[in-house]
């Protein structure tokens, strides 16, 4: 059945289609950088589809005539063309969008009917980072502190920039830059990504639902993804804020474009200055070079490097933290003719920690580091704008060391694993007005030799003109799992399953209602359900006679299963002087640990009932700018202190200790939060410059982070410890 199948499919590739085809790439008239998630459509019919992330699209198996496409794109001029086709013809259309003038009212933009994508990827949220640069920020523009402003994102804290999407870890989220595996996306011990946003041209968030071109992980997808630099003439920034310096370059060259990017931290440099010892600082660095072969064969390399150093030293004690990220991504994008588009990425990713404490004689340490390389396919077939096919591989060599010393001994472990997939995804519009898109993944790891089949399935209605409904089901494996510590992300470590710990499962559910009037209103709104199973909770606690020297995934983590549901509304607006969005999301998570919590249902940390967001732009003038932020969550949960008991030690002294209760019954208060940013442009030296001033938490709400208990002889005090204060930064940015 398979092989027949397989021949079928071979048959459909090869063969003359008699229909016409129109194809192309759509990119920005300014810089020819590919528009991504662009929409493509012939007017007056059902006929459509949406660029992918090299700009390309495809309307195929069209009967002769005469047409007129259009092209459309948030922020650029709607732009269309009429062409006529004859039988057989393979028409190549190619545009350049115009960015969009300063909008101070409403206008009216052609609409553009949901009917006509075949792709469904439910719960996506995708943006340009020019937008969520405006998000108010401490000290400067930070890409995870934006996507926490979205529906369905939880945060723990003014201090964590982990994202906790729809009941999910930080550690279940696929986060992905050109393609590659980041796996601790952290600066400044968690209160930074290490991305650096004028290196970043847009960001796709998959909540939930995702389809079978993605594995691996139970909860999300992140799809970074760099810029490719400018084609048609030099140009840079350099910014300046209160905690770093960058500068981003691109230009052209004479087979393609480039862009490179370096940011770095001076408190150090600023504490000699001022004779304070500063020893930490961080940097990081983007670089991405385009080689056009033809038109159709483009080859690009992408390379990212971030690192994060401490090092003090005071008396007889010195501590040296080193930790980052490193990773480098080749593509290969092939037109194998205008129906069948090929991706093939040979990438890799290095994330390395180590940590040195030595005090008088003794010392102590850990080297935590995990090395990915992976090959990745995905290959695009568009017999008809009816129906589309979706198939491709991806292979992976992963490395787990995490080494410990204590004293005179060294503890080393070292485990390794390969990973290995296959999926193919079916996109067909059964009606005019029903979508279906259905596929199947199947996974293999070699450390326990697991197989498994992850089934996927997404159906959408079109109601009206305005409006369409989705549903959506799929299953995910996660093949590796994380100890986290909150507030020291440089000692995430990551560990594969093996033997003796099987993979994660979860199964997602999905229900949704889209209106949007195609001019300046949307609103989405999906309910949600996650079942886990087998899902990992850090084991703290070891026996006396356990090895250290080659440790099994069964003693660092405990198994257990879970539960996620709820709901977000998602509210877009653009019009006169205001774009932003609201956000609302109702959630609940619970989790089932076997051995943890004496074996009962407890909320994890990050479990939030209510959330709102909301972000507006208000544009003044084509000088002045105004950005609004506000965020309100419920109070998370905590463990209440029960008790206190007397300990005595071998001296006969004795102390109290606190007896902690049930696990997270309490809730702390409630998080709000209101950010205003202020930003002025002008010109500096003859430069396009925008001077910025942005203050934090306005009203000076003193937000909860966490609750501890001070016990004394005859005095027990609970003390609250608060977030970020009342806090005003500034800093400016020079475009040349």
């Amino acid at each position: 059945m398979l092989k027949r199948g397989f021949l079928l499919l071979l048959l459909l590739i090869c063969q003359n289609v008699m229909a016409a085809t129109i194809h192309g790439f759509v990119k920005e008239k300014d810089n020819h950088e590919p528009i991504i998630m662009g929409n493509v459509w012939i007017k007056d019919s059902a006929i459509g589809t949406a660029t992918n992330m090299k700009g390309y699209y495809v309307l195929s198996a069209l009967p002769p005539g005469t047409y007129e496409v259009f092209f459309r794109y948030i922020g650029f001029e709607t732009y269309s063309e009429q062409v006529t086709v004859k039988q057989n013809d393979d028409f190549t259309l190619d545009v350049e969008l115009k960015p969009e003038a300063l909008m101070m009212q409403a206008t009216e933009v052609v609409a553009e009917r949901d009917k006509r994508e075949l792709d469904i990827k439910p719960s996506q949220i995708s943006m340009a980072m020019p937008r969520l640069k405006n998000v108010a920020t401490v000290a400067e523009a930070d890409l995870f502190r934006a996507i926490q402003m979205l529906p369905g994102v939880a945060t723990l804290s003014d201090f964590s920039a982990g994202l906790y999407i729809r009941g999910g870890s930080p550690d279940q989220n696929l986060i992905l830059l050109d393609g590659i595996d980041v796996y601790n996306p952290n600066h400044m011990f968690g209160f930074f990504s290490t991305f650096n946003t004028d290196a970043i041209k847009s960001v796709e968030l998959l909540k939930g639902g995702f389809p079978a071109k993605y594995g691996g992980r139970l909860s999300s997808v992140l799809n970074v993804y760099n810029k490719e630099g400018n084609r048609k003439e030099f140009q840079g920034v350099t910014r300046l804020s209160i905690l770093s310096a960058s500068t981003t370059l691109e230009g052209p060259w004479q087979h393609g474009s480039w862009m490179i990017s370096g940011r770095r931290t001076y408190l150090d440099l600023a504490g000699k200055l001022a004779d304070v010892d500063l020893p930490y600082y961080f940097y990081d660095g983007h670089a991405h070079i385009n080689y056009d072969v033809d038109k159709n064969n483009l080859v690009g390399i992408s390379l990212y490097l971030g690192n994060d150093v401490l090092n003090l030293s005071q008396g007889s004690t010195d501590i040296v933290l080193n930790w980052g990220n490193k990773t480098f991504s080749t593509q290969w994008t092939h037109l194998f003719n205008s129906q069948l588009f090929s991706h093939f990425i040979f990438a890799g990713s290095r994330f390395d920690s180590d940590a040195r404490i030595d005090f008088d004689e003794v010392s102590f340490g850990f080297l935590n580091e995990v090395t990915d390389i992976a090959l990745k396919g995905t290959l695009t077939y568009t017999p008809s704008t009816r129906h589309s096919i979706d198939f491709g591989f991806e292979m992976k060599d992963l490395n787990f060391k995490l080494n410990y010393k204590v004293l005179d001994i060294n503890y080393i472990n070292e485990t390794t694993g390969r990973y290995y997939s296959l999926f193919v995804q079916d996109n067909f519009k059964i009606t005019p007005l029903t979508i279906v898109q259905s596929g199947i993944r199947l996974d293999h790891y070699s450390a326990g030799e697991y197989t498994r089949f992850d089934p996927r399935l997404s159906i959408k209605r079109v109601l009206t003109e305005n409006s369409h409904v989705t549903a959506s089901y799929g299953r995910y494996h996660q093949f590796l799992n994380q100890v986290q510590q909150e507030g020291m992300s440089f000692a995430d470590s990551w560990f594969s399953v093996d033997e003796t710990f099987e993979p994660g499962i979860a199964d997602h559910y999905i229900l949704g209602y889209t209106f949007d009037n195609k001019q300046n209103f949307s609103i989405e709104l999906e309910g949600y359900y996650k079942d886990y199973k087998n899902i990992a909770e850090y084991r703290s606690y070891r026996q006396a006679d356990e090895d250290y020297d080659s440790m099994k995934a069964a003693q660092n983590f405990l198994s257990g299963k879970g539960y996620a549901y709820g709901g977000d509304i998602y509210l877009r607006n653009h019009f006169w002087k205001l774009e932003g969005w609201f956000g609302y999301s109702l959630s609940w998570t619970r989790k089932k640990i076997d051995g943890y919590n004496f074996g009962n249902e407890y909320y994890p940390t990050y479990d939030r009932r209510h959330t709102i967001t909301a972000i507006q732009d208000i544009r003044f003038s084509d000088k002045w700018r105004l950005n609004l932020a506000f965020k309100y969550g419920s109070g998370q949960p905590y463990t209440e202190a029960a008790a206190r008991y007397l300990v005595m030690d071998p001296t006969g002294r004795t102390h109290s200790e606190v007896l902690d209760g049930e696990k997270n019954a309490y809730r702390l208060p409630d998080y709000h939060r209101f950010d205003i940013g202020i930003f002025h442009n002008r010109k500096i030296f003859g430069l396009d410059s925008e001077i910025f001033v942005q203050l934090v938490n306005v009203y000076n709400h003193k937000n909860v982070w966490y609750r501890r208990y001070q016990v004394y002889d005859d005095i027990s005090k609970r003390e609250d410890y608060t977030m970020i204060p009342f806090l005003p930064t500034a800093g400016i940015s020079i475009n040349f």
